[in-house]
């Protein structure tokens, strides 16, 4: 058995042992249960050794479809947030005011 993958995403590790079982490639997750506990704990292992590189391709081919997160478009979701409340409170305030 070798190791070929250790995450903290259940997701990700399952995906890689469906694409490897696809390819006919025997693979083992093992730790699945502990999903998102820091440090990365999860791990996907292939039985044979033989088939080392073919799994690395089907990794690298599965990491680059698999889309990065939009942290700038939740920045800006949360900065039109803030200024939405800040608008409605002086709003308010301006109403109370005699």
């Amino acid at each position: 058995m070798r190791e070929i993958l250790r995450t903290s995403s259940i997701s990700l590790a399952e995906s890689l042992r469906l694409a490897l079982d696809a390819q006919d490639i025997p693979a083992v997750v093992s730790n699945e249960n502990l999903g998102g506990l820091p440090p990365a704990s999860i791990s996907v292992a292939i039985a044979e050794d033989a088939d080392y590189g073919r799994s690395l391709q089907i990794l690298r081919d599965l990491e680059q479809t698999t889309p990065k997160s939009s942290r700038g478009s939740r920045r800006l979701l949360w900065f039109l947030l803030i200024v939405l409340f800040g608008a409605f409170v002086t709003l308010c305030v301006n109403l109370t005011w005699p």
